[in-house]
């Protein structure tokens, strides 16, 4: 076994031998079974929570009116949550309530796909009540029992279920993806951030081929932030390996880029993006459309940086729009800026004041914007005699 579950395993003996049931469950299981990476190892057991935090000496409270609290250990932190029913839902989104129960049974009836409703106990053993151990091998996507019925639960697991076909390369269930296109109307009830989640999990994974064509025909694109006119688009980057890219900014500047997003900044805004995160892409995507212009130039490097020319390079490549050779162009250029930025001026507003003997006002910034052009094309050098040579001699237009 995992040494993962190993860690966790002295938390279900705690739990056992306090007469209670304990069982690893959710994605963790399905991935041991899968021999794939582990994620978070999760416990499910017949304990309230109040007995939990009762048996362990550190626990965080994250939500014991679910029935889960997260339990510290020296090796790490495990959510364990009471089995569990779930009441109505008016929200299409979350249960009005949850009930607790002692059936396990109960507990995997609740769940979203039968590849996620499989137990394990704490010696390997498998319980597997919906067959999901058969459809992990089948590499199939299916709900635990009517579909329809779990969407009205929770509206976000039909994404979830087209996210999943992408990360894992499995296929969508016929009744389940008919279910899909009935109900897509539901993900109008899902907020934009966890649509967002959803969404860079869907294009990082490698099986982005199937995946997108599913978003397509579901119908679901409609209900994602100004999708709904993108339909071309989308079915044109199903072969982009978004996988490859090395950080969020990247991923949402090739997305942006391949989508020709033209109001970027309400693009943007619309996926509620961090502030750090959107400002990043529109640095990038404009450095691509004057890369499109002009090639790799020391004006462009030195005005969007270095990091954005590599980051936008890397997505260029990606479309086969620019060669691998340009990185080191690209940094070859960088290392023989004669400055970064204004900032790196031999020469501050005071000096330029004391050397034209002038009145403080616009011409001082219109004075080192032309400066700057200078140093950079290498017509001054950055010292400060050649700057109070060029200063009095300077012209304002």
């Amino acid at each position: 076994m995992h040494t993962s579950f190993q860690h966790a395993t002295a938390i279900i003996n705690v739990l056992e031998g306090s007469g209670h049931e304990a069982y690893f469950v959710g994605g963790s299981v399905r991935d041991h079974l899968m021999d794939n990476a582990l994620g978070d190892i999760d416990i499910a057991t017949s304990a309230t929570p109040d007995q939990i935090q009762a048996l362990f000496p550190k626990t965080v409270d994250v939500g014991a009116e679910h029935g889960t609290i997260i339990v510290v250990t020296e090796h790490d932190s495990f959510e364990v949550t009471t089995f569990r029913t779930d009441g109505t839902y008016t929200d299409y989104r979350r249960p009005d309530e949850v009930i607790f129960v002692k059936s396990l049974s109960e507990d995997l009836k609740r769940r979203d796909f039968t590849m996620n409703a499989i137990a394990m106990t704490r010696t390997g053993e498998i319980l597997d009540p919906f067959n999901g151990k058969v459809d992990i091998d089948r590499k199939l996507i299916r709900t635990v029992g009517e579909a329809s019925e779990r969407f009205h639960e929770d509206a976000l697991r039909m994404f979830r279920a087209i996210r999943f076909s992408s990360q894992l390369g499995f296929s969508i269930d016929k009744e389940t993806f008919l279910a899909i296109k009935k109900n897509a109307s539901l993900m109008e009830n899902v907020s934009v951030e966890r649509k967002t989640v959803e969404m860079e999990k869907l294009l990082l994974g490698k099986g982005i081929n199937k995946a997108i064509p599913l978003l397509i025909d579901s119908g679901l694109f409609r209900y994602l932030p100004l999708l709904e006119e993108k339909r071309e688009e989308l079915g044109r980057m199903a072969s982009f390996p978004f996988h490859e890219l090395s950080g969020r900014i990247e991923l949402w500047t090739a997305f942006a880029n391949l989508l020709e997003i033209f109001e970027l900044e309400a693009f943007l805004n619309a996926w509620k993006l961090p502030k750090k995160v959107s400002k990043g892409v529109i640095l990038n995507i404009l450095t691509i459309q004057r890369f499109m212009q002009n090639g790799w130039n020391r004006e462009l490097v030195y005005y969007s940086g270095g990091e954005a020319c590599l980051a936008s390079h890397e997505i260029l490549v990606l479309q086969g729009k620019d060669k691998p050779e340009s990185f080191d162009t690209i940094q070859q250029i960088s290392e023989a800026l004669p400055i970064k930025g204004i900032k790196d001026i031999a020469a501050n507003g005071n000096d330029l004041v004391e050397w034209r003997d002038q009145k403080r006002g616009k011409w001082i910034s219109e004075l080192l914007h032309d400066l700057e052009k200078e140093i950079l094309e290498g017509k001054v050098r950055n010292e400060a005699g050649a700057i109070k040579e060029w200063v009095r001699s300077w012209q304002q237009k």
